[in-house]
Formats: C-alpha cells, sequence, structure tokens
C-alpha cells in the first residue's frame, strides 16, 4: 500500500518532488507498502484486449463518457493480497467523470478486478453527480497481472488500492488533490519545495465528499469492500460526520468495523481492500482477516466457503524504501515542515482502539 506523507508534506501530481520521497518512507518503510510518485508516463491508447471506457462525442461542451459494459470482463483474483496474481486484469479508466488515475503514476499499476474497479467508478461518480467538485484521485491498483510491485508488500492479486483524500484549498473550494497529510482537525499542507516555505498551500480535508464516496463503497455490495485503512484521527472525523448527518445506520456501524489504523498511519490517503468475490475463490483467491459476519452470510448464501491465506513465498517481495534512504534523498527542509514532522509523531504509531475488528 502506498502512503506518501500528511499533515505538512504533500505530493503534486505528475512530479516527484524530494520531500514527497522522505514523507513517503516516513510512512511506507515498516510495512503497509507503498511507492512515491513517479514523474510522468506517456500513457499508452488502453490495450485492445481490455478495453477501456468509449467516450461519446461532446454533447453540452463537454465530453461523457459512455457506460461502460462490465459484463466485457472476466477477471480472477488469485491468492493473497501480499502474494498472489491477477488474470484479465481490468484496466481503471484514466479519467471517467468523477475519478481520475493520477497522472504521475505509472498506468501500469491501475488494474483490478472488475469488481474492485467498477466500485471505484460508481463512487467517484456517485460523489460527482451529487456533490460535484473536482474528480477523486486513484493511486496504484496492481499491475495487469498482478504479482510484486516496487515499495509495495500488497497489491499484488487486484484487491488493493490507494486513493487520496478530497481536498479544499486556501478558498474553501475543491483543488486537485495531493498526498499531504491531515492534522487531528483536518489540516493539511502541500510543501512542494521542503526548504522554501514561501510555496507552500494550505489545506483543508473535504469531509463531505471524502465520506459519500466511502458511502458509496460501503454500500455497493457488488465491490464487496473489506478494509478501510486510514489514521485513527481522520477516522473520528468521518464518523463524526456520518453519525451527525442522514446516513443509514448500517453504512455508519459497516464503517466503524472496517476502518483501522494498519502499521503506519495513514493520513494522506486511504488503502482499500476488497474481499475475493465469490467466484475467484475457486481460482484460489484469499483473504486476509477480518472476516465479517454479513461476510460470511454472503458467502454462505453463495455456497462457498473462505479460503486461509496461503503461506507467502519468498519471491513474493518487493523491495521497500528504507527511513534513512529517503530522509538522505529529501535534502534540507525549512523550519515548518520540521514541526510538522514533529507534530505528527502524535498519531504515527498505531492506537489499540480495542474494537472488535480492531485491536
Amino acid at each position: 500500500m502506498r502512503p506518501q506523507t500528511q499533515t505538512k508534506l504533500g505530493y503534486t501530481p505528475g512530479r516527484m518532488r524530494a520531500y514527497e520521497l522522505f514523507t513517503f518512507a516516513l510512512v511506507c518503510a515498516v510495512g503497509s507498502g507503498c511507492t512515491p510518485a513517479k514523474k510522468p508516463v506517456a500513457t499508452p491508447p488502453t490495450e485492445a484486449s481490455v478495453p477501456g471506457p468509449p467516450m461519446a462525442p461532446p454533447a453540452d461542451g463537454a465530453p461523457k463518457a459512455q457506460p461502460i459494459d462490465w459484463s466485457a470482463f472476466d477477471s480472477a483474483s488469485v491468492r493473497n493480497p501480499n502474494d498472489g496474481a491477477l488474470r484479465g486484469g481490468v484496466p481503471l479508466p484514466l479519467t471517467t467523470p468523477g475519478l481520475r488515475f493520477n497522472p504521475g503514476r505509472d498506468p501500469k499499476a491501475r488494474y483490478g478486478t472488475v469488481e474492485m474497479v467498477r466500485g471505484l467508478v460508481d463512487a467517484g461518480s456517485r460523489v460527482d453527480r451529487e456533490l460535484g467538485g473536482l474528480p477523486v484521485t486513484i493511486n496504484d491498483l496492481s499491475h495487469e497481472h498482478g504479482g510484486p510491485i516496487p515499495h509495495h508488500l500488497s497489491h499484488q492479486s487486484g484487491r488493493d488500492v490507494d486513493v487520496l483524500f478530497y481536498q479544499l484549498g486556501p478558498d474553501g473550494k475543491p483543488i486537485e488533490s495531493v498526498g499531504a497529510f491531515f492534522d487531528r482537525s483536518g489540516v493539511g499542507v502541500d510543501f512542494r519545495d521542503l526548504a522554501d516555505p514561501s510555496d507552500d498551500v494550505a489545506l483543508q480535508l473535504d469531509v463531505p465528499r471524502t465520506w459519500l464516496f466511502l458511502q458509496a463503497l460501503i454500500e455497493n455490495d457488488d465491490a464487496q469492500l473489506q478494509n478501510i485503512f486510514v489514521a485513527e484521527h481522520l477516522r473520528t472525523l468521518l464518523l463524526d460526520y456520518a453519525q451527525a448527518h442522514d446516513v443509514p445506520a448500517v453504512t455508519v456501524s459497516r464503517f466503524a468495523d472496517m476502518s483501522c489504523q494498519p502499521s503506519y498511519p495513514h493520513d494522506d490517503h486511504f488503502h482499500f481492500r476488497f474481499f475475493c468475490a465469490p467466484d475467484d475463490i475457486a481460482e484460489g483467491c484469499r483473504d486476509s482477516k477480518p472476516m465479517y459476519p454479513w461476510q460470511r452470510q454472503r458467502l454462505k448464501d453463495a455456497g462457498v466457503r473462505p479460503l486461509p491465506l496461503a503461506p507467502t513465498r519468498r519471491r513474493a517481495k518487493a523491495k521497500i524504501v528504507t527511513h534513512e534512504e529517503a530522509r538522505e534523498a529529501a535534502g534540507p527542509m525549512d523550519a515548518e515542515v520540521e514541526r510538522w514532522l514533529e507534530l505528527r509523531k502524535q498519531w504515527v504509531d498505531p492506537p489499540h482502539p480495542g474494537r472488535t475488528y480492531c485491536q
């Protein structure tokens, strides 16, 4: 999975700055598995064998995507999230209403199961319809055939994806999302040059749009969301918002069960993991914990039993950037960056809330 940095370090799609690598490693070096942003890559046309969504002619001045024929895809997630493969990988559209694949990422890492990709597209579309604003920015999924991705410990079988939060700029309006981490009040900063405070951009977590995207994923039974990895303090902000608004109780309850801060905080993006589709289990798809009661019932109704994780093979491990390597590459930092990094220590260690599915 891949974090970058938060609460005052940011990553601008399309270019890799020194601080991005440093703050990325603060999140990734220990174990969630991430990858730093890359310089822009020329995006090839979507492969004919795995077509992307066709575009209709402009109707009212803006191009509109035609509905995607999801029945044309037949994917299968194989083995574990951290040691697996992907058959018939479905490419996330580079851009579609309400969603875009990060132009600063390698488009070779935008493949997933049809259930996950469709769930992401539908969630972005719902936010676009109901609240407008800018599209959600999606980072790495998996390679077309799965397997190890440099700097990721998971993302191997088409069921993991990193998604940036919706964000607001200094004027309170939607702004293109960056990998900046956010503090307990939902405030962040896009540090464009670690040594130059004059180009810092103040950010605010866009809670309503971020929540609606989550709600759309949780309520999508076909997508079968399993985990929401996010910093505990951001989970609290989102949960408080949901409880204060007209959100179905079952959706709020499932968010509370699914969301957890992993070994590194994920205070600059979400890492989502999805369950094996019932027909993929017959292909050897294996889920990690937890297995919720509603998922057990779903599989029971489908006449399927979940498989335990397979032993991780040594060749499945990818290279991870160390904290020391990233810090050396980052170079000098101004005092405000150092202050934010010090502040971040308050929530960098995983909490132990003692919840049923998040110990």
